[in-house]
């Protein structure tokens, strides 16, 4: 269902004669995302301790919840969407799996290479840049890196 709404998210954002083969969500962390997390966290303790928060728990979970919002918005999400005219990188949601506008069109020959495999997500280079993979769209990944050289 989820994979049905991406598409028909990224659908309504090619031109109207295109074909949409496949589409996968990526995302990729700002390069200053985990220092801004950590800032954060820093920021958010010390304000909680001169606030009058006496327990060192609630100071961290106050500090824990400033660093995932941090880095929750220093993370840029993608779609990367395979057509009949080339490949397409689109701007991706922040909480739901659609595509929101395009932001750039590449050729089907574009570099596609996988970097990593963990258990929840995998790592791919696309065109000298990478992203991060769930799993519930790494089939679809492939089938895309598959049309591209290597």
């Amino acid at each position: 269902m989820r994979y049905k709404i991406l598409l028909r998210s990224v659908q309504r954002l090619l031109d109207p004669d295109e074909q949409l083969y496949g589409a996968a969500f990526m995302w990729q962390r700002h390069r200053l995302g985990y220092v801004y997390s950590l800032a954060a966290f820093v920021a958010l303790v010390l304000i909680a301790i001169a606030s009058g928060f006496d327990d060192w728990p609630d100071r961290i979970a106050i500090g824990l919840a400033a660093a995932a919002i941090a880095l929750a918005a220093t993370t840029i999400y993608r779609v990367l969407a395979a057509t009949s005219a080339g490949l397409v990188l689109i701007e991706g949601g922040r909480v739901r799996h659609v595509g929101k506008s395009v932001v750039r069109r590449m050729d089907l020959g574009t570099p596609i290479v996988i970097q990593r495999d963990t258990l929840v997500t995998t790592d791919w280079k696309v065109d000298g840049v990478e992203y991060t993979v769930p799993k519930s769209s790494q089939q679809a990944m492939q089938q895309i890196a598959a049309m591209s050289p290597r």
